[in-house]
């Protein structure tokens, strides 16, 4: 059963969809893929109607939806400026395992911003936690990620298959992804499991977006989707991917390169401990099919306990085995990899 929080959760966000159906004819803009609805301009500082801030239902099964100018063109600057000193390359988690790595399925340079770290922060952090109902305490740290030309995100999930996934505040339930710089061409988020409407977005879409729902970067749009289904199951229409930058506006960076700047902050189901003061909650899942390995599944329901308790070690042939005796035990002790194809999809950090 899901829990009390995420019924809430959904019965307010079915009546979000309700009023965006209810307004489509006063917004005969709105394209096929949705429905669009008036923004509370309460949502932001300095609000400016004239610039119609406003949210579309893209999809409604899978609860996606697009807030046009959630940030203004000054709180996008502002956050690049604190960031782009800080830049790392971003890894990437195997969902399986929960093992870090870098990783060329994802290219992007990133870093992470305290939660309240100043105040323009703490107030889009606000505005997340008003637009998504959710407390500002369930989420991570704001990620800042640059990808410059050619880099890309190949499609995964933002869930988390493996335990330690859930140790801090639960899996992760919703994702919000905010461009903070306009792209000429290329750098669409895009959802596979998604048809676009139509067949197909046009050729304003480069060509790894035009037949998935698709998002072109935009400064100051906001994409919001859900991880986990109201039932407390994988979202599995949430698979996204970043497409590679083509054509960009050029940053005053100390070399010339083409780009787009996006502010990530994933949403758990529960409070996200930060800093040496809070201490980490775990939540329980639904248990989950792993589709990275769905043919992967163990044999006796005692293997995930032996494996805590070392047998995976100690025990090999009973546990794991080997390709031509396979053991009881291979999901339990994380060799799924080493008996099964992979057909499923990395989440990042």
């Amino acid at each position: 059963m899901a829990p009390p929080f995420v019924c809430r959760l959904a019965v307010l966000l079915a009546a979000l969809a309700a009023c965006a159906r209810a307004d489509s004819e006063a917004y005969p803009s709105a394209s096929a893929a949705g429905m669009a609805a008036t923004a509370d301009c309460s949502l932001q500082p300095e609000c400016d109607p004239a610039r119609s801030p406003r949210i579309t239902v893209l999809h409604e099964e899978a609860r996606i939806f697009l807030y046009s100018r959630m940030l203004n063109d000054s709180e996008c600057d502002h956050i690049i400026k604190l960031a782009e000193p800080h830049l790392m390359r971003s890894g990437v988690v195997d969902t399986s395992t929960g093992k870090e790595a870098v990783d060329n399925v994802r290219t992007s340079k990133g870093m992470f911003l305290a939660r309240g770290q100043d105040p323009i922060i703490a107030s889009i952090e606000q505005r997340i936690a008003k637009w998504t109902l959710m407390p500002v305490g369930n989420g991570e740290g704001l990620q800042v990620l640059r990808y410059e030309k050619g880099q890309e995100y190949e499609g995964h999930y933002d869930y988390f298959f493996h335990k330690e996934g859930v140790a801090n505040g639960g899996n992760r339930y919703l994702t919000v992804l905010t461009y903070l710089n306009d792209v000429e061409e290329g750098g669409e988020t895009t959802f596979p499991n998604i048809p676009a409407p139509g067949g197909d977005n046009g050729p304003e879409f480069s060509d790894c977006a035009r037949k998935v729902l698709a998002v072109k970067p935009r400064k100051g749009d906001a994409v919001l989707f859900h991880s986990i289904k109201p039932t407390g199951e994988l979202e599995r229409l949430s698979l996204h991917s970043a497409c590679p930058v083509i054509k960009g506006v050029k940053w005053s960076a100390p070399k010339s390169v083409i780009f787009v700047f996006a502010l990530e902050q994933w949403v758990h189901v529960g409070h996200f401990a930060e800093g040496p003061d809070e201490v980490p909650v775990a939540i329980e899942q639904k248990t989950q099919v792993d589709v990275n390995y769905p043919d992967c599944k163990d044999l006796d329901a005692s293997c995930d306990p032996w494996a805590n308790n070392g047998e995976c070690e100690n025990n090999v042939e009973y546990m794991i085995g080997t390709k031509e005796r396979p053991g009881h035990c291979i999901k339990s002790c994380g060799k799924c990899a080493d008996f099964y194809e992979y057909k499923g999809d990395r989440s990042e950090l």
